[in-house]
């Protein structure tokens, strides 16, 4: 009966869609600067219960060019939580005419297996169109699925990304009598809108129509702070009988607490090879090193997603068994041998990821994909990344730094800040020795220390790839034309704010131009910035300079001149000041020895978009000085 029903209305969507998707139909202001455009974009959340809900998406796209053919493909996911209760889809071309209707065979069926996951129940359907010969075109699709992990509530962000026009959508909020639904709206023209339903609950219901495509600005912010999106989350869920309330941070700390509590014990084996293991350690700091390392040394993170599993961890007793679990389950063994040694330390939930924003702080829910633990240490916090295999104790690079996260007490969290690495902390320091022939051709022989942010690419390297490989990339990192590797080499120095030695030999033909007696020496072999990328319109969105854009850089190159060449004129120092960093560079001449000094700090942060201006200004100074030549001439 629910199948012949989709059938009657993909039926009568062909009808009208013959005479409402034709793409002529779409104004010229939708079009512009789009890829694709919304006609149709309407969900519905249905919520029956704490534990149940069903959800019926349905989305009609015109796809406009080329860069836009991945919007005729749909994933759905599920697991054991949810179930995919329809599934349907067809296809139009230019004038709105039926191409195609999807069958059962086109809907493939997958598990989302990885080999990082041991284990996971996650499974996928996915279906996608052939790609068609000409534009525009017009892929429809209709979702319904079951909902039982009401832990999370949708999250309503039609115009998801930029060059993506909206037409029209609409998502709708069913709750039952007795059920509170919590929303956080942003960037929305209008509000939503509440009203009373016959069974005695209510109905939310948000609208948007016409939203012409957007060009993400440099720097901009992430798209949810920018584009329409509606957040939504329970009061209570029930999920696999684990009751819970949200309607604050503690609450969802009270949770995961509870739903986690008593999973800490350890063989007495190993909690009396922890006290021999921390037996000569005189301070907390010390302890808590020798079982990180201890730690690393004797379990291999894996990924276990199968049913609550998701947030409930397997017992540290089972990890101490069989040497392997996921972020909850080394965090919780961590915290299992911190106590065995008689250290207090605490779970902490997290958003991770290097481009993940930070939490809605003023909307308490489960926005988390990631647990670390906490040590308090007197007026010390120490954080551990409990599934590296070979990171310092204490460092959090900017995948879980510079950003909040709750911390899971036994009477209530409440949320603080894992450490924020400052532009002295991210250095490069670099020294260079260079030997110039008399067809400036140079022998160069670089020795540089990357500290904190800056170090962690080549960290990842040096424990990832082989030695080929770690060439490999090398050779696509150095930005100097016509040279040769000879030799490279890496040295960590691990601590809380750790560090990696490079040293490099390299022969670069040409580097120097000659022309008559003159020899033209460009002075910044490696670490030249580009300028910024200008408008061409007034800026709308603020300036975000990320964590990336908190260094400090110094560079120190020699030159050894051939015989015979005396600088042609003087270069006075260089100094730029502005809010966003502080440049220096200057040359020191001792006869055939040339010293290049090139010192700048940038500083990370927000700018109201006003200040775009001053920051491509900035830029292009210090992308002109970095450019900077000096010319000598052949002493006769």
């Amino acid at each position: 009966m629910k199948y012949s029903f989709w059938i009657l209305l993909l039926t009568g969507q062909v009808a009208w869609a013959q005479n409402e998707y034709k793409a002529s139909a779409i104004e010229a202001s939708l079009k512009e600067n789009a890829h694709s455009v919304i006609r149709r974009y309407e969900t519905i959340f249905t919520v029956k219960s704490p534990g149940e809900a069903t959800e019926r998406t349905h989305t009609v796209i015109t796809v406009l060019d080329k860069e836009a053919d991945s919007q005729a493909q749909k994933m759905v996911y599920y697991d054991k939580f949810s179930k995919i209760t329809s599934f349907e889809g067809a296809l139009y071309d230019a004038e709105g005419k039926l191409i195609k209707r999807l069958k059962k065979s086109d809907i493939e069926d997958y598990s989302t297996y990885a080999d990082y996951n041991l284990f996971d129940d996650q499974r996928v359907k996915a279906a996608s169109f052939p790609k068609q010969p000409t534009y525009p075109y017009t892929v429809e699709f209709l979702i319904e699925t079951t909902e039982r992990n009401l832990m999370f509530y949708p999250t309503w962000m039609p115009q998801h990304q930029q060059n993506v026009a909206v037409e029209q959508s609409t998502y709708t909020v069913h709750m039952p009598a007795g059920l509170a639904l919590r929303y956080k709206e942003m960037n929305l023209p209008t509000p939503g809108v509440v009203t009373d339903s016959p069974e005695g609950g209510k109905t939310y219901t948000w609208k948007l129509a016409n939203l012409p495509a957007v060009e993400f600005e440099p720097l901009s912010p992430p798209a949810s702070e920018i584009l329409p999106v509606v957040y939504t989350a329970p009061t209570e869920f029930d999920v696999q009988n684990h009751k819970g309330k949200l309607t604050s941070w503690s609450d969802v700390s009270r949770f995961y607490h509870a739903l986690n509590d008593g999973r800490d014990i350890i063989p007495d084996a190993l909690k009396q090879r922890v006290l021999e293991l921390t037996k000569q350690e005189t301070t907390t700091a010390g302890k808590v090193r020798s079982l990180y390392k201890f730690l690393q040394e004797h379990t291999r993170y894996v990924s276990i997603q199968l049913g609550i599993g998701g947030w409930q961890t397997i017992e540290a007793e089972k990890v101490a068994m069989h040497k392997y679990g996921d972020c909850k389950a080394l965090t919780n063994y961590t915290l299992a041998l911190l106590k065995a040694a008689g250290i207090k330390s605490f779970p902490a939930l997290v958003r991770a990821g290097d481009d993940e924003p930070d939490l809605l702080v003023d909307f308490p829910s489960f926005q988390f994909n990631h647990v670390i633990l906490c040590v308090p240490d007197g007026r010390d916090t120490l954080f551990l990344e409990c599934t590296s295999g070979h990171g310092p104790a204490g460092y959090m690079s900017d995948f879980t730094g510079n950003r909040h996260v709750l911390l899971i007490l036994p009477d209530g969290g409440r949320l603080t800040q894992t450490p924020t690495y400052r532009p002295t902390d991210n250095r490069q320091q670099r020294r260079i020795t260079v030997n110039l022939t008399d067809q400036g051709d140079a022998d160069a022989n670089v020795r540089t220390y990357y500290s904190g942010l800056q170090q962690d690419a080549y960290a990842s390297v040096m424990q990832r790839l082989n030695r080929d490989d770690q060439r490999s990339w090398l050779l696509k990192r150095i930005r100097i034309p016509a040279f040769e590797l000879n030799s490279f080499a890496y040295n960590e120095q691990p601590g809380t704010l750790p560090a990696v030695t490079e040293t490099l030999a390299l022969t670069a033909r040409r580097w120097a131009t000659v022309s008559g007696t003159r020899l033209f020496l460009p002075l910044n072999l490696l670490s030249a910035l580009s300028p910024a990328e200008p408008l061409t319109q007034p800026r709308r969105a603020m300036v975000n300079l990320d964590a990336s854009y908190a260094y400090e850089d110094s560079d120190t190159v020699v030159y050894q001149l051939p015989k015979g060449y005396v600088p042609e004129y003087r270069i006075e120092p260089i100094s730029i000041d502005s809010k966003f960093g502080r440049y220096k560079s200057e040359l020191a001449v001792n006869g055939d020895r040339v010293t290049y000094v090139r010192h700048i700090q940038m500083q990370g942060g927000r700018f109201p978009a006003t200040a775009y201006t001053e920051w491509v200004d900035f830029r292009k100074k210090v992308a002109k000085a970095d450019r900077t030549q000096l010319v000598f001439i052949k002493a006769n």
